[in-house]
């Protein structure tokens, strides 16, 4: 027990942080990017284990240790109480978010399965499910093809809560990823070395999109899986599945698309609504053309063929324009579109005079034609 509480004094006395006080200040960033990233929980978290000890078990420890133990604890929440008016005063409204977030999206990174964030504050599970959420969405590539599912659990501390303030000292996230980081690699070079091998310098935005999708269409054929939701031996909601797989669904065509077109050097966004065929959540991308916001469906580009008069040969030629570069209202025929305020408007359309492809029989072959 001795040397676990010299462990603490050893902590407090390491953690706390220079005085804070505006007169010392001088930094290379502003005091709200300071304040908002002050993070104060592996203080906070020792202030609690001292102050525990020196409540629920004062013979532990005596004379100068004790002392110096009280006086570690006074200076510490003494700092303690300088960060927090700080942040009040110069930090964004909710600090918690913003503290509990970057713990968050660092684990996320390192693509960590089961982590344990540090909360030391006044919570509960839903808010906490939430910042996870938030968090997660804030890269919307990682959002719709590699993240799966999480899994939040909270450790409470009763002596801290009050009524119905409910005092959270900690949140486990146990979270599922659709592809692990070698997968992810993978897509990431064939990207890189797909975009260089196809994409030149002098293509257009025009060029560019064209041949995003038409590569896209072509590649892919759609695919619910062939078993737990994977082709291939890939998710079939990660660009894996139509890179390497047997195909995927419309999260792998969107994903795909945004992946090659932001490396080709297109503004690229996503969209997503119901659509009016079969009610069904849907993923789409918002591209921009010299200076307009379109959309682009892949998805919709590649329909589901189902040929009975004879053996087509080169059937994964097939591909539509019906989709391509289309405005908001074209797009409303098909579909309802989720209100976002990060969404773009598609107020244009392109007439690109592309040809949809059918399939005729020449001599006695049956083909896809343009």
């Amino acid at each position: 027990m001795k040397r676990k509480i010299l462990a603490i004094i050893f902590a407090l006395a390491l953690i706390m942080p220079a005085n804070l006080g505006e007169k010392n200040m001088a930094y290379a960033i502003s005091n709200k990017e300071l304040a908002d990233n002050l993070d104060p929980s592996k203080l906070e978290a020792k202030v609690a284990a001292a102050r525990y000890l020196l409540e629920n078990y004062p013979n532990t420890v005596r004379g100068s240790i004790k002392e110096k133990l009280k006086v570690l604890l006074k200076k510490s929440q003494e700092t303690l109480n300088e960060v927090y008016a700080f942040k009040r005063k110069y930090g964004s409204e909710d600090t918690l978010a913003i503290r509990v977030k970057n713990q968050i999206r660092e684990n996320l990174r390192l693509r960590k399965t089961d982590f344990t964030v540090n909360i030391n504050s006044y919570a509960d599970n839903d808010q906490i499910s939430q910042y996870f959420l938030e968090t997660c969405k804030e890269n919307p590539y990682f959002f719709y093809s590699i993240y799966e599912k999480a899994n939040v659990s909270s450790k409470y501390n009763s002596e801290m809560s009050n009524g119905s303030k409910i005092y959270m000292d900690s949140a486990r996230f146990i979270v599922t990823y659709r592809e692990n980081q070698e997968i992810e690699k993978k897509v990431e070079e064939f990207a890189n070395n797909w975009v260089q091998n196809n994409i030149s310098s002098s293509d257009s935005d025009f060029d560019k999109a064209l041949k995003i999708h038409d590569f896209i269409v072509m590649q892919n054929q759609y695919n619910l899986g062939d078993s737990k939701k994977r082709s291939g031996g890939y998710s079939i909601y990660n660009p894996s599945s139509i890179i390497f797989g047997n195909g995927g669904v419309c999260n792998a065509y969107a994903t795909l698309f945004d992946k090659l077109a932001s490396l080709s050097g297109l503004e690229v966004r996503y969209a997503t609504g119901i659509s009016k065929k079969n009610s069904e959540s849907h993923i789409w991308n918002m591209v921009k053309i010299n200076g307009n916001w379109m959309n682009v469906d892949t998805t919709w580009d590649d329909p589901t063929l189902k040929f009975d008069d004879g053996y087509v040969t080169n059937l994964d030629d097939f591909v539509i324009y019906d989709y391509f570069l289309k405005s908001d209202e074209q797009m409303r025929y098909s579909r309802i579109i989720d209100e976002d305020k990060n969404r773009p408007l598609g107020l244009t359309t392109i007439d690109t005079g592309l040809k949809n492809s059918t399939i005729k029989k020449i001599g006695d072959t049956y083909m896809v034609v343009k």
